[in-house]
Order: structure tokens, then C-alpha cells, then sequence
């Protein structure tokens, strides 16, 4: 092959593999994106979270800041891909371009009408003489106008996911009043003795119901995993107090006295879909949890106390030995990929367990 064939291969190859990218990351609502994109979203990952996992708040925002500068990233290596595919098509015939009084080198000028020609700009003082560049000239141009378009309209969509995601949150946070420093147990007190029992269960089907959106939100666009919000916007941290609600209501009350929290099917399908969520983003981003003893005493510490807390208020419960069994192996079900995803996003952990990531 001849290096007046080379190139111009070369540079078909990058526009159709920037294609393939644009669409996999676009229009696949797959959990996956391009080869580009995908790669360096990991690898910018990586090397960003070696940089700023120091477990300081100064840390977590710096960490937080990934997520906006791979949207970035993103647009312009989309953006310098087609630019410089283009380029390499050009480069073997920029020699017969018509050119004014000045005659630049054959790079400059095969990189300078690419440019000019990708991104619309038709400045025209060096134009293809050729009949053939004259309408690749017109398809890089209609491929910028369609790659600006697809970016806007993804940008769009993308912070319309994350406004869900965010809000998700904050509802999450208010409604349990972790701000005002309530907890699970005292919204279990609070919808047993005030007699709404219902109204939480309603609350617990829309968080599953919102959570579901999430979830596919997070297939659609991955960079929604790049995302790092303060504590009372963050999902993390809120989804864990879901976890902790539904595990209380499902293992420690009297199935007899609260039958819709302790055997519902909306308690138990919330549960499910948030431990789903952390399963899903801990085999993603991996990392090896080491469990110490501390861990198990902690947790039987956190029981105890709780279960006296609802002895206090009047709440009927289990059996001691029966709501500490399930309790226990809930716990231990999402516990350690629930503290996997806190500690690597920069989040405090569980006390007791320790992320070692590779």
C-alpha cells in the first residue's frame, strides 16, 4: 500500500470507529459506550481517583469535579476525532488545493480545511480543486453540523438524567429529615404511632418507582456514575438510609401487627431495586472489601440499640433472636457493596470494613 493510500485508509478508519463511538455512547441504551469513550471515561477514572483518595472533604471535592470534565472530554475528543479523520483524507491531495498568494505545507493545509470545513465555518481561501475533495469538503461539513447537533442534544438529556438523579436525593434526605438529624428508626416510630403506616408505604413504592427511572437513566448515560454530589444531594449516602428502612421494617417489626412493612411486597421490591443499584456499580468499578471482626460487633451494637429504641416507643416487634437472624443476613447482603461504592465515590464508610481497590 502506497502512503497516498495510507492515509486517507487511516483516516476512514478513525471516522467510522468515532461513528461507531457516537453511537454506541448516543443511541444504545445498553450500559456501554463507545470504544473511546468508554476507555478513557475508565481510564480518566482511575487516575483521577489514585490523585484525590486522601478521605478528606477537600478530597471529595476534587473528586467530585470528574464528572463535569469528562463531559468535556468527551465532546472534544468527539470533536478532534473528526477533525483529524478528515485531516488524514485530505492530506494526500492538499497539494492541488487552490491556495491565494501564500502556499502553506500540505499538514497545515489539510488540518487548516478540515477545520474550517468540520466545524461550518466556510472561511474559503484554500479550496479543493478536485471534484471528489470538493464533496468530501460538503460530508465533513454536514458531519460537524450532525456532531455539533447530537452534542447539544445529548448534553441536554444528560443534565435532564442528572436533575432527576440529584432530585431523587434530596427527596430521599428531606423526607427521612437526615438533615434535622432524624433517622430510620425514628421514621419507623414516627409511621407506627402516628398511624401512617400507609403513608410510607406509598412513599416507598414512588422512591422505587423514581429509582427504576434512575437506574435506566444510568444505563443511557454513564457518565451519570461520574457524578459526585455534596452528602444531601448525593444517592449513595441517600439510598443506604432506604436500605437501613427497609431492612428494620422487613426484619425487626411484627409481621403480624405491621404485615404491609414487614412482609409487603413494595418494602421488599424498594429493597431489592436499591441493593441492585450498589451490586450493579461495585461490579463496575470494583475493589475487594476486607470484613473485620469489628464489623459484626458494630452491626449487633446498632441492632441492640435500635430494637430498644423501638421497645421504648411501643412498636410491636419479632422475636430478639428471629429479627436479629434476618436483620443480620440483610445487612451482610448489601453492606459490602453499598460500602464499596461510598468509599470509592469519596464518601464515609461503614466502620469495620475496609476497600482495598487494585
Amino acid at each position: 500500500m502506497t502512503m497516498h493510500n495510507f492515509y486517507p485508509l487511516l483516516g476512514a478508519i478513525l471516522l467510522f470507529l468515532l461513528a461507531w463511538d457516537v453511537f454506541a455512547t448516543v443511541f444504545i441504551p445498553r450500559g456501554l459506550s463507545g470504544p473511546f469513550t468508554q476507555n478513557s471515561h475508565h481510564l480518566f477514572w482511575k487516575l483521577w481517583h489514585r490523585l484525590n483518595n486522601a478521605g478528606t472533604q477537600k478530597a471529595r471535592r476534587r473528586l467530585s469535579r470528574l464528572g463535569p470534565m469528562l463531559v468535556v472530554v468527551t465532546v472534544l475528543v468527539w470533536a478532534l476525532l473528526l477533525w483529524l479523520g478528515f485531516a488524514l483524507i485530505f492530506y494526500p491531495y492538499a497539494a492541488g488545493f487552490h491556495h491565494g498568494t501564500h502556499s502553506p505545507s500540505n499538514w497545515i493545509t489539510a488540518v487548516y480545511v478540515s477545520g474550517y470545513s468540520v466545524t461550518t465555518l466556510g472561511v474559503g481561501d484554500i479550496v479543493p480543486t478536485d471534484g471528489n475533495m470538493r464533496i468530501l469538503s460538503v460530508v465533513a461539513a454536514g458531519s460537524g453540523f450532525i456532531l455539533i447537533s447530537i452534542a447539544v442534544t445529548y448534553l441536554l438529556s444528560f443534565y435532564a438524567a442528572l436533575g432527576r438523579v440529584t432530585a431523587l436525593a434530596y427527596e430521599i434526605h428531606r423526607f427521612l429529615g437526615k438533615s434535622d438529624g432524624f433517622r430510620p428508626v425514628d421514621v419507623v416510630i414516627t409511621a407506627v404511632t402516628a398511624n401512617c403506616i400507609e403513608e410510607l408505604t406509598n412513599w416507598l413504592a414512588d422512591i422505587g418507582t423514581k429509582l427504576s427511572e434512575v437506574l435506566m437513566a444510568e444505563q443511557q448515560y454513564t457518565l451519570l456514575n461520574y457524578f459526585h454530589e455534596p452528602d444531601d444531594m448525593a444517592l449513595p449516602m441517600a439510598l443506604t438510609e432506604v436500605l437501613e428502612l427497609t431492612t428494620l421494617c422487613r426484619s425487626v417489626l411484627s409481621p403480624e401487627a405491621y404485615p404491609s412493612l414487614a412482609n409487603g411486597l413494595v418494602t421488599a421490591g424498594t429493597e431489592r431495586l436499591t441493593r441492585g443499584y450498589f451490586e450493579a456499580l461495585a461490579r463496575k468499578f470494583g475493589g475487594v472489601v476486607e470484613l473485620h471482626p469489628e464489623a459484626s460487633q458494630n452491626r449487633k451494637m446498632h441492632f441492640d440499640h435500635v430494637r430498644q429504641e423501638l421497645e421504648r416507643a411501643g412498636v410491636e416487634l419479632r422475636d430478639p433472636e428471629e429479627a436479629w437472624n434476618i436483620y443480620n443476613t440483610m445487612r451482610q447482603g448489601w453492606e459490602i457493596p453499598c460500602h464499596t461504592i461510598r468509599v470509592l465515590f469519596g464518601y464515609p464508610g461503614f466502620s469495620g470494613l475496609e476497600l482495598r481497590v487494585p
